[in-house]
């Protein structure tokens, strides 16, 4: 039996990264098990410094994912590994969108959708024992070095129907009171910012019953706080419906609590309504701005007034909105932002997140920045910064009409208001009971640096 390492290059120290487990690790492991059977592969999966795991679990292949504010970390834990001797793979949205940076202490880089990339890594490692360059070059949707050059094969077609896809195999990375799933991959959108669309394709969902038969594994597991992570899980409305419909007659939105992400201009009464009776107590949005100007630029068709429709809808049936928002866009002026700063303090929001606008690539704002030279591809990849927390004075700012400082200021601005938001949220809030653990973990995290 081979021993499989699964790692998530997140930040250790932050709270928010790290609140739940990745499902990335449970997809990879279902699928592979799924098609070469039980007892070829074991699985293990950990989060932060590797040295002691690699000690302990004595993995053949180490398999490392990262987003690109984080690929320092993946680096690091690479050069760790291969000082071991230990074959590395590396998937994720970094790896897609600049397959050029694979390091040389990275022997394969997984291209975009990973499962069956990922099931034909292993049985070339079942096989041979390595990851050799020219059994490499056979298969689809990666990138790897060849002697002194870098190769990328052609890209895997995606899976057309999700359902064909075995759930998440949750016991690689454990059970608990709070889970999530996805119910599709892909958006509809084109947000300037979000690298989604480039990293999925084309979207597709995956049908009701599948959705169904997933909620109700993580209740037979005790799970009672369930997140639909989806981009947009209003996208598809008659999906939508159907699936509250079936949660309900399965009795299922009285065993568990629900919440999900949507898009303000997709929020309507009948969508509400299909929220509302499955249980949904909690929806979060990217409102991102209180500034059409601003809007228009961030994510296209979508007004202020599409934000405050739907943020009072949704408070109108009793559920709590949070919304995430942005800041520092490159021609955004300081009254622009103050717009935001006024949205958020008149508007019925519950909770909100702050982020400075940074660049990812495979999306149209890291165009813009390596046209500006303000990034590169081979950067110090902390300092795309959405936060301004350990490292602010580093953090790569866009705006051209505010300093550094100035747009650092604004931020401080909108953070007391967040804390201030907060504060009055919290006796109505559905997550009361969560609020001792969520508070010990952010006392570490502000102990540690954050």
């Amino acid at each position: 039996m081979k021993r499989i390492l699964f790692i998530s290059a997140s930040d250790p120290v932050s709270e928010v990264e790290n609140r739940l487990r990745p499902l990335w690790p449970a997809y990879l492991a279902a699928y592979a098990e799924k098609h070469l059977g039980n007892g070829r592969l074991e699985f293990r999966f950990m989060t932060g410094p590797i040295d002691r795991e690699l000690s302990l679990f004595r993995p053949h292949v180490v398999a490392i994912s990262a987003v690109t504010q984080n690929y320092n970390y993946a680096i690091k834990y690479a050069a760790v590994a291969k000082r071991q001797n230990l074959p590395v793979i590396v998937g994720g949205m970094h790896i897609t969108s600049l397959p050029h940076s694979l390091t040389e202490d990275m022997n394969a880089g997984c291209i975009g959708e990973g499962e069956q990339t990922f099931l034909e890594l292993m049985q070339l490692y079942l096989s041979t024992g390595e990851f050799n360059p020219n059994d490499l070059g056979k298969i689809s949707g990666v990138v790897y070095h060849d002697g002194d050059k870098l190769v990328q094969t052609p890209n895997r077609p995606v899976f057309k129907s999700l359902d064909e896809l075995p759930h998440p195999m949750r016991a690689v990375i454990g059970y608990g009171n709070r889970g999530y799933l996805y119910t599709a991959r892909g958006c509809p959108y084109k947000c300037v910012f979000c690298a989604c669309t480039h990293y999925w394709g084309e979207v597709r969902y995956s049908s009701p019953e599948y959705v169904l038969e997933e909620v109700r594994e993580l209740i037979d597991h005790g799970v009672r706080i369930i997140r639909f992570n989806d981009e947009n899980f209003v996208a598809n409305k008659p999906r939508l419906i159907r699936l509250s419909e079936l949660i309900v007659e399965n009795g299922f939105h009285r065993r568990a609590k629900f919440s999900c992400w949507c898009r303000s201009n997709n929020v309507t009464p009948e969508v509400v309504s299909a929220l509302r009776a499955m249980n949904i107590v909690s929806v979060k949005m990217g409102l991102e701005s209180g500034c059409d100007r601003t809007l228009q630029y961030l994510k296209g068709h979508v007004t202020v007034r599409d934000n405050w429709t739907a943020v009072n809808l949704l408070k109108d049936a009793g559920i709590q909105v949070n919304g995430d928002f942005i800041i520092g866009a490159p021609e955004e002026t300081e009254d622009e932002i103050m717009q935001t700063y006024h949205f958020i303090k008149n508007s019925r929001v519950d909770l909100v997140d702050i982020n400075i606008l940074s660049p990812l690539p495979g999306t149209a704002i890291w165009d813009y920045s390596l046209k500006r030279r303000l990034v590169s591809d081979n950067m110090d990849w902390s300092r795309l910064n959405f936060k301004f927390n350990s490292n602010g004075s580093s953090a790569l700012v866009l705006s051209e009409t505010l300093s550094h400082e100035q747009l650092c200021r604004l931020y401080s601005k909108f953070r007391r208001l967040r804390m201030l938001k907060t504060f009055k949220a919290l006796p109505r809030s559905p997550w009361l009971s969560e609020l001792p653990r969520v508070v010990a973990k952010r006392l570490y995290e502000k102990l540690a640096g954050h």
